[in-house]
């Protein structure tokens, strides 16, 4: 199928514009019979809404850094790191990780200037919270997290290298010379659904896709089974003895009644507080903004919730 393979070579070039990409995968999904897969192309193309955070890839929740501008009597000192030791982790989580939503043209846009950055304001009222372990001379006049460059090249690359992984297993599967007339019947041969869920999210995620009427659901198949919760989580680095530390807490919350509202119970709270800070302070090897998403997707499947 040319316009299948005209796809795939322009994914594997840095150069061509993602979003024109994008746009063509639209019209290749709606050619092979499964537009209702469009809702992620069209989410990276205008954006994801903000009431619909859980649905969030974890590529798009990256690490921030809190910064401000502080003045005295004397000096002005601007961009100046905030110690945040003082907060609750709640307070730290909301600075320090960001959800990021805006378009991938916008993305590019801000990552065209190599010494430019994404700033998300924080409001003026935190302003004495926050410089409660500053020196009592300075005030903060503006604060802000503060997300890497850096780290939005990596949403734009987890993007490309997502979609070229989908379109090579779609070529694999229809062949290279099926013609268009063709890909209805072949396309029939295999689950395409799963295999576009598998290369954009992963195996380690339950993602919902499609429209109100018509949604498709990819599930790993941990339900219930903790060695196979067991096996995701030493993917990315979990060690053994905070996986049995894991199952030792799942076992004290079995009567928790916080389950049965679809929430966590204390002990595995305390499990997801205890790995959150091993992400902060490094010694789990993990980007800080995918820790917590990884984590409590993994266990809502465990659990069954949707």
């Amino acid at each position: 199928m040319k316009f299948l393979t005209e796809l795939i070579e322009s994914l594997s070039s840095e150069n061509s514009s993602l979003s024109e990409a994008l746009l063509k995968t639209k019209v290749l999904l709606h050619k092979i019979g499964y537009k209702e897969l469009a809702e992620w192309v069209n989410n990276e193309l205008n954006g994801y809404p903000h009431a619909a955070k859980e649905n969030i890839p974890p590529y798009r929740v990256l690490p921030a850094q809190v910064l401000a501008n502080l003045i005295s009597i004397v000096y002005q000192i601007n961009a100046h790191p905030i110690p945040l030791g003082h907060l609750m982790q709640e307070e730290k989580d909301h600075l320090q990780r960001k959800y990021i939503y805006q378009p991938l043209a916008v993305l590019e846009q801000y990552v065209s200037n190599p010494d430019g950055h994404l700033e998300v304001p924080i409001p003026l009222e935190f302003n004495s919270l926050l410089g409660k372990q500053l020196n009592s001379d300075f005030k903060i006049q503006r604060a802000w997290s503060q997300i890497s460059n850096v780290d939005i090249i990596q949403i734009i690359i987890q993007v490309r290298s997502r979609l070229l992984d989908f379109m090579l297993e779609l070529q694999e599967k229809l062949g290279t010379d099926v013609s268009e007339e063709e890909i209805k019947d072949k396309i029939n041969s295999f689950d395409a659904s799963k295999l576009f869920n598998n290369a954009i999210f992963g195996d380690n995620a339950t993602i919902v896709l499609g429209n109100h009427n018509n949604q498709t659901v990819n599930n790993i198949k941990i339900k219930g089974d903790f060695n196979a919760l067991a096996a995701e989580f030493r993917k990315y680095g979990v060690s053994e003895k905070d996986i049995k530390s894991l199952q030792v807490a799942i076992k004290s919350d079995e009567t928790a009644p916080e389950l049965n509202e679809k929430k966590f119970g204390p002990s595995v709270k305390n499990w997801l507080q205890s790995m959150w800070n091993k992400a902060v302070d490094t010694s789990w090897q993990i980007e800080l903004g995918m820790a917590g998403s990884l984590l409590a997707t993994a266990l809502q499947t465990y659990y069954g919730w949707p």
